[in-house]
């Protein structure tokens, strides 16, 4: 899973922020290689700050410290400069604490719900959390950073989806049981409970709750239109990537999951992330001649930019695991 998010990513680079017709004029009616053109300067074969900070994450889980490894992991990350980091991220990892993203929602006027807790939550499965614990997880994750319920939520979903079609649930059904999870999943408590919500956050916790069963609503309602072939916008909004998502990741083979995300544009690095995500988790195999180029578009404690993905992966995952 942790190769096929970070190729697509890698493939998707290319063209985020162009449109189709540009995307088309540059580059022709199919992408199979990686490309130039990157508007943040990657190379051809180099991930963005959404694998990045998939990665950043697993070395969290490697301090063995939960999510207060994390955090310390993922403001190691923005410390080094990356070349690309969302607005809202950026604002919750300087804080550097639990509560870094409630804050930074909170002085937004609860305006930030955009996909950057979901292009890393990924991390959450590859590091080996399952059932209760990996819903429980993925929503104190994403509101390191993103705590919009709309974010928490569409992440409790992912996760829960890809563990449906990792275990052999076909795609449809596998999105239906992580429905399930998700309508029934408490994740206030859960903040709460880590520390999240607290008594600097109460703004945010009362706006969460406010907006908890609307959130919900708007995912399921999300969930059925990618099903069935919808997409509003490739745009960094996170219901229009989780709807664009599973539009696109159904389809027979990677290239056929990952390519459309990648000629669509706009945010079509972290659409295709995500996508890559979930045909890891179906074992869809990425083409190999994707594997051998591929790398991280930065270096920061604990990854070199010039490290193979291939080589490095398997230790990191490794290390991120229960021992």
């Amino acid at each position: 899973m942790l190769l096929s998010l970070a190729a697509a990513d890698a493939l998707g680079a290319a063209t985020e922020f162009k449109t189709p017709q540009a995307i088309a004029a540059r580059y022709g009616e199919s992408v199979t290689q990686y490309q130039s053109g990157s508007v943040f300067g990657f190379a051809p074969g180099e991930a963005t700050d959404d694998t990045q900070m998939v990665v950043a994450t697993l070395l969290g889980y490697a301090r063995r410290d939960g999510l207060t490894g994390v955090v310390h992991a993922l403001s190691e990350w923005l410390a080094a400069g990356p070349p690309d980091v969302g607005g809202l991220t950026g604002a919750a990892l300087r804080v550097a604490s639990l509560d870094g993203g409630a804050r930074a929602w909170q002085a937004s006027g609860f305006e930030g719900a955009g996909n950057g807790g979901l292009m890393r939550i990924a991390a959450v499965w590859i590091a080996g959390f399952r059932g209760t614990a990996l819903a429980c997880e993925a929503a104190a994750v994403t509101a390191l950073t993103h705590p919009d319920p709309r974010c928490v939520y569409a992440s409790v979903f992912l996760t829960a989806f890809l563990e449906a079609l990792a275990g052999g649930q076909p795609y449809v059904g596998a999105a239906s049981e992580a429905l399930a999870v998700t309508d029934d999943f408490d994740a206030r408590t859960v903040l709460l409970d880590a520390g999240i919500f607290g008594v600097k956050t109460q703004g945010a916790h009362a706006a969460f709750r406010d907006r908890e069963r609307g959130a919900r609503a708007e995912i399921r309602a999300r969930v059925r239109s990618g099903l069935g072939g919808g997409l509003t916008s490739q745009s960094g909004f996170v219901l229009d990537t989780l709807e664009a998502a599973l539009k696109h990741a159904g389809a027979g083979t990677w290239q056929a999951c990952v390519e459309p995300a990648v000629l669509l544009g706009d945010d079509s690095d972290t659409v295709a992330c995500v996508v890559g995500a979930v045909a890891g988790a179906r074992g869809l195999a990425v083409p190999a001649h994707l594997l051998t180029p591929l790398r991280l578009g930065h270096s920061w404690p604990g990854w070199q930019r010039d490290w193979a993905c291939t080589e490095h992966f398997p230790a990191l995952v490794g290390a991120a695991q229960p021992a």
